[in-house]
């Protein structure tokens, strides 16, 4: 246990834990969209809309050289707290184990999109689904042991859907069910080219941090439309056959949306790819490893295997947890501009504590470690001015100035989050308990010991490196209160 002294009389006591380089502390506050002064948001608002479980897809394409059609592979997860899970009763030693299970079903059904053309030759063509050409249905039992792990966020099972499709475009529909929870994800005018067009290349973002070659294995993405934040990642590339005169190269710029118009705000990456590290003669294919689908390039037999990869580590965590688009364009002898490849996606921060979503709500439970002077400062002024103080606050403790992650700022809002978690009553919020706010101020104790004395109330002992608390129940719901320090 290590201890800052962030004012007089406060001491913060953090736990030194292993976790991934975030981005800086500063750019964290770019997150709290919502104004306190504008809308009154509280703490417990912000966990309703945290709590809101994610599903996610994507759809993928791979060309297949052994047929004149290309497989297009829809990647999907569920969190468990968007299943519906039942009791279960096993009959073997190992069944018993499973306290509890749910079937989900995932659906997608493929249609072909027709164009139709505006009685205005200059009006821009309208899209219509035609007939549906495939269905597909994935459905498994998922089990748990504990009633904590039914409703968790960070526990969720993943698996894909393959579908051979001829070039064209679709309208591809997602339907996953658990029970009477049904979540859709439509995509329309689905773009699946010629394997032998040379002017398009396919993004396939990787769960892998490290630098490799191939014969390569690793887990995809699986986030939809977004990465992990803060976590560096791995970029596979598919180019069509590539011309020696022309210059490839890769941008990721960050993206400002607004009111539905996209900005570019600066560009984070650029990368010219040299054609001597591309890799000919591979194949490959999706597969399902460890419960979690993969891609792996191996060294093909196929004679007609054409285009070639490319793979490139993305330093994603240096990158703001914002919009991104990355963008891959071949440039010609003569200076001729061609995209290749552009996907728009997100730096997702799926585990932020709950009250950075809001920059009044995250000063507010500042209150628990600063006195009533400086909260009054920090809550003065415009947004921008509060932001600016928030972030001096917090750079200016932070115990690694020397990495893009705040440890101590984000495990004290984390604390705050378990405070609420273990400790609320129906009398108060768990992080206005007395054993709240020892949690948020010193952490987890050391050791805990709940007694029964004859004729009182239970107590519960925390005990720390250089101090004791004991509390007492008060109710018999859960509150205590502090009733001596050691």
């Amino acid at each position: 246990m290590k201890s800052f002294a962030l004012l007089s009389e406060t001491v913060f006591t953090v736990q030194r834990f292993s976790l991934y380089p975030f981005v800086a502390t500063l750019l964290i506050v770019a997150l709290f969209t919502t104004d306190l002064h504008a809308q009154r948001i509280t703490y417990e608002s912000l966990r309703m809309r945290d709590r809101q479980p994610n599903v996610f897809v994507d759809h993928l394409v791979m060309p297949d050289f052994t047929s004149n059609e290309l497989t297009l592979v829809t990647t999907f997860r569920l969190e468990h707290n968007f299943l519906s899970f039942r009791s279960y009763r096993g009959e073997t030693s190992r069944e018993q184990m499973r306290q509890f299970y749910a079937e989900p079903t995932v659906r997608i059904s493929v249609r072909e999109t027709i164009q139709r053309q505006g009685a205005d030759q200059r009006q821009e063509s309208r899209t219509n689904s035609g007939e549906t050409i495939a269905t597909r249905t994935w459905s498994e039992a998922v089990y748990t042991e504990t009633f904590e792990q039914t409703q968790s966020s960070g526990l969720f099972v993943q698996n894909m859907i393959k579908t051979s499709l001829a070039p064209g475009r679709y309208h591809i529909e997602t339907v996953m069910t658990a029970d009477s929870r049904t979540r859709r994800d439509r995509v329309p005018g689905f773009k699946v080219s010629d394997a032998d067009d040379s002017e398009i290349a396919y993004f396939y973002f990787l769960d892998d941090p490290s630098e490799v070659s191939p014969p390569y294995q690793a887990p995809l993405m699986n986030m939809g439309r977004n990465v992990y934040f803060g976590r560096d990642h791995q970029l596979a590339i598919w180019f069509p056959d590539t011309a020696d005169d022309a210059d490839y190269k890769l941008e990721i710029h960050q993206l400002r949306i607004q009111r539905g118009d996209t900005t570019e705000v600066n560009r984070v990456l650029e990368h010219s790819i040299d054609q001597e590290e591309l890799l000919t003669g591979y194949h490959a294919n999706f597969l399902m490893e460890d419960e979690q689908p993969h891609l792996k390039l191996q060294e093909s037999d196929n004679a007609d295997s054409r285009g070639a990869f490319y793979l490139l580590q993305i330093p994603n965590s240096t990158y703001e947890n914002a919009h991104f688009r990355i963008r891959l364009t071949r440039t010609s002898a003569e200076g001729e501009e061609t995209v290749l490849a552009s996907r728009t996606y997100q730096s997702l921060w799926l585990d932020m504590p709950v009250s950075l979503y809001n920059l009044d709500v995250a000063i507010n439970m500042m209150r628990f470690i600063v006195d009533d002077e400086t909260l009054r400062s920090l809550r003065r002024g415009s947004r921008q001015e509060r932001e600016k103080r928030f972030q001096e606050f917090w750079s200016q403790r932070d115990p690694s100035p020397d990495k893009e992650y705040n440890e101590l700022m984000v495990e004290y809002f984390r604390r705050i989050d378990y405070a609420f978690e273990k400790f609320t009553t129906p009398q108060k919020p768990g992080y206005e308990s007395d054993q709240g706010k020892i949690y948020i101020t010193h952490g987890e104790p050391v050791r805990r010991e709940r007694t029964f004395p004859p004729n009182q109330s239970a107590r519960e002992t925390w005990h720390y490196n250089s101090r004791t608390f004991v509390f007492e129940a008060t109710t018999g719901f859960g509150d205590y209160r502090l009733v001596e320090r050691k």
